[in-house]
């Protein structure tokens, strides 16, 4: 239940748009997501280290997701944002080294999102050169096949 709660508040904050102090918009007017993640002891409830680390891995499918649909629209910057933000997130946790519980997997999971970003990168590069207008992604489908093994490993 708690990295329901920190994946939760992760996404909320990350997808706020980045504000300047008087309030406005910092990404001139865009509505890009702000791509700020929330350290551990910014969350309001207290979760263990463990708890922090799954919903923060979990963050990625919820970024992979709003990646495709913004792909569908081709917003091509939001989603070099959740590109940028997953490959990130990676990269931090394989710093980190070994992981308590589950953590491996789901960083696996993180790897293959990271993968599915760069191949929606390119297919937008591809759209724009051609002029087509579909976008054609498998991610959704890849995506909630393996959000559907990893709940039920939980």
């Amino acid at each position: 239940v708690m990295e329901e709660y920190v994946e939760g508040m992760l996404f909320y904050t990350w997808l706020q748009p980045t504000r300047n102090g008087d309030g406005n918009n910092d990404n001139g007017g865009s509505e890009l997501p702000s791509g700020r993640i929330l350290m551990h002891d910014e969350l309001k409830l207290p979760v263990s280290p463990e708890e922090y680390l799954g919903g923060l891995c979990d963050l990625s499918g919820e970024i992979g997701r709003y990646a495709v649909a913004r792909g569908t629209k081709r917003d091509r910057d939001a989603v070099k944002v959740c590109l940028d933000t997953n490959r990130s997130m990676y990269m931090a946790l394989k710093m980190i080294g070994r992981l308590p519980g589950n953590c491996n997997k789901k960083v696996n999971a993180l790897s293959k999102s990271v993968e599915k970003l760069e191949r929606v990168m390119y297919e937008l590069s591809l759209m724009e050169m051609t002029g087509r207008r579909e976008f054609a992604s498998s991610m959704e489908d890849e995506t909630a096949a393996a959000e559907g093994n990893e709940k039920g490993e939980d």
